[in-house]
């Protein structure tokens, strides 16, 4: 299994995938710190809070972690270039 460099991510995401609502858990770079939040199960929201990531950490790569190979949110991710999605299920 090749390993990536973490020093090559601005922060690491776990999201969690459900009918509703998403949660989310943050851990920038270099920070002890995590943050949770929630995102709606909408196109809308979750575009502002890719754009919110980019911004935050200046277009820098973003790990994101899903329990989900492929569907709605794999699909939408895959258009931003700073978001690299490991999707935990194979």
């Amino acid at each position: 299994m090749t390993r990536l460099p973490t020093d090559a991510f601005a922060a690491f995401v776990g999201l969690d995938w459900a009918d509703a609502k998403h949660d989310v858990c943050l851990q920038a770079a270099g920070s002890e710190q995590r943050e949770h939040s929630s995102l709606d199960h909408t196109p809308e929201a979750i575009e502002a809070w890719v754009c919110s990531l980019q911004k935050r950490f200046e277009g820098k790569p973003i790990a994101i972690g899903l329990e989900l190979n492929k569907g709605p949110i794999v699909f939408a991710l895959r258009k931003y270039h700073s978001s690299c999605s490991f999707p935990s299920t194979p």
